[in-house]
């Protein structure tokens, strides 16, 4: 999505972007693989173009968002959410730290929910399907891979 096509996006009576109109246009399995598409790039744009002014909306839409995950929290949704917090922050200036912390915090606890809820640390394995496996593990992958995470502690998703 381009950013034009981002900031005129409807939004819902909670303020944030339409991500069920998001969902159905780009054909995406939940509102949070449409947040992967969205809050990175307006991340991206308002980080690089717009001078950070844009920051207080973000943070607003994205602490409306955690509050869905959590109530909605499945394998699969968990998954995707862990993977559109991971995109975000990477756009989202650490020089802001207060917001770039509190993403990182939340990307951090979701990981840590997902593997509670859907890791069998006896059997070894994750309780979810293979394409939320995937998104997860790629995302926990990468965000060691940028030291957001320790390696060291998240062998099981690594490959």
């Amino acid at each position: 999505m381009t950013i034009q096509e981002i900031k005129a996006l409807p939004r819902t009576e909670e303020g944030i972007f339409d991500l069920k109109k998001v969902q159905a246009d780009a054909g995406c399995r939940n509102i949070y693989q449409a947040a992967d598409l969205v809050y990175p790039a307006y991340a991206a744009y308002e980080t690089t173009e717009n001078k950070k002014e844009g920051y207080p909306d973000i943070m607003a839409q994205m602490r409306v968002l955690k509050k869905h995950a959590e109530s909605e929290f499945t394998a699969e949704n968990g998954a995707d959410y862990t993977a559109a917090l991971l995109h975000t922050v990477e756009q989202i200036s650490p020089e802001i730290y207060e917001n770039y912390r509190e993403l990182l915090d939340n990307f951090r606890c979701a990981v840590k929910r997902m593997l509670e809820q859907y890791y069998d640390v006896k059997e070894k394995k994750f309780a979810m399907d293979d394409k939320s496996q995937k998104v997860f593990c790629d995302a926990v992958q990468k965000a060691c891979a940028e030291y957001l995470l320790l390696a060291e502690k998240y062998q099981e998703c690594m490959r």
